[in-house]
């Protein structure tokens, strides 16, 4: 499944940085998460958007935008400078725009508790 494939992609990505606008690094961090689908040999996701708010001199946080087979997902990233350097790293699952759960199955009957039987 793609979003467990994204959850390893969890993993820090150190990218260069020359006092980059935060257009310019969510540009690189569009391009650095497609080529690691790429890698992968993940076909059918794309990139819709990448929004990030600089939270402090060495902090961006925001939101990557994806279609997938599945439907449109939401991750949240987390951008971090260090020098000349910077790294961005997935926080958790991705989060369906449509408001489904995805930690339980659609498809799944729900048992019966012990209170109800």
């Amino acid at each position: 499944m793609i979003r467990v494939f994204l959850l390893a992609l969890a993993s820090v990505f150190v990218l260069n940085s020359c006092e980059k606008s935060s257009t310019e690094i969510e540009a690189e961090v569009r391009d650095l998460w497609l080529q690691n689908l790429q890698k992968e040999h993940v076909t059918d996701v794309n990139v819709l958007d990448v929004s990030l708010v600089q939270k402090s001199d060495s902090l961006y946080t925001g939101v990557l935008k994806t279609k997938e087979p599945e439907g449109t997902f939401l991750y949240n990233v987390e951008v971090t400078l260090a020098g000349d350097k910077f790294s961005y790293e997935v926080i958790g699952d991705g989060i369906p725009t449509d408001g489904r759960n995805t930690h339980e199955p659609d498809d799944q009957p729900v048992e019966a508790d012990s209170l109800h039987q």
